[in-house]
């Protein structure tokens, strides 16, 4: 279902599914309105489109089913995928500034410069980086253009289609897990990976690590 959440203080985002119809997300919509007007009302509004793939006219539709109706201001615009962004940017639709939405992780509280673990919940969009001096678990999906940049390990619990460097100031021993590997390149410490959509692992569970100064992928053990 359609999500508002509130980013700051009078703006909103305004998250909608990818994975169901125009039909359900046109009724989405008017089933926002309906509970959510008095908080839509004259709001500063972010439309997060995600990964849906879409054409000029569900924008129009979009438009007339919901922003009019609710009396939200859109201030932007985003999507994940590349040719609707382009849609969206060629209509002269305003596009988010990623940079307003890095996640970076300082280093207070750490303990001897090494931050203790952390667990991020959520996807990482293109333009987004997430930095930490410490070992790094992601429940969500890192997208093409993310980053991820760690002192210690890296875990994808999700689709790793962007870049992870761990042990990113020079640590080998280190390692990169990934529920579904779809990332032309891995890096650890020193060394780079390159991985090739024919690769057996490509799509699958693995884990990457530095061998006797090699990159080395094996699968995600079964037990």
């Amino acid at each position: 279902m359609i999500q508002l959440k509130g980013r700051k203080a009078g703006l909103l985002r305004c998250i909608i599914p990818s994975d169901i119809s125009e039909r359900q997300l046109l009724d989405e919509f008017a089933d926002t309105i309906e509970k959510g007007g008095k908080v839509l009302l004259g709001n500063n509004v972010v439309i997060d489109m995600q990964e849906r793939v879409f054409t000029p006219s569900l924008v129009v539709k979009i438009w007339k089913c919901f922003v009019e109706p609710s009396g939200c201001k859109v201030v932007s615009w985003y999507c994940a995928d590349e040719s609707s962004s382009k849609c969206l940017s060629d209509l002269g639709i305003k596009m988010e500034d990623e940079a307003s939405k890095v996640p970076i992780l300082s280093e207070k509280n750490s303990i001897n410069g090494i931050e203790p673990g952390i667990f991020y919940t959520g996807n990482l969009r293109g333009g987004q980086k997430l930095i930490h001096s410490g070992d790094v678990t992601i429940l969500g999906r890192v997208h093409v253009g993310a980053e991820v940049h760690a002192k210690g390990h890296v875990v994808v619990l999700g689709k790793l289609s962007g870049l992870v460097h761990a042990g990113c100031e020079g640590d080998n021993s280190v390692s990169v897990i990934a529920y579904s590997l779809e990332s032309s390149q891995v890096r650890i410490g020193t060394k780079a990976g390159m991985i090739d959509k024919s690769s057996d692992f490509w799509s699958r569970p693995a884990v990457i690590t530095v061998c006797k100064n090699e990159v080395l992928i094996t699968g995600w053990p079964s037990k």
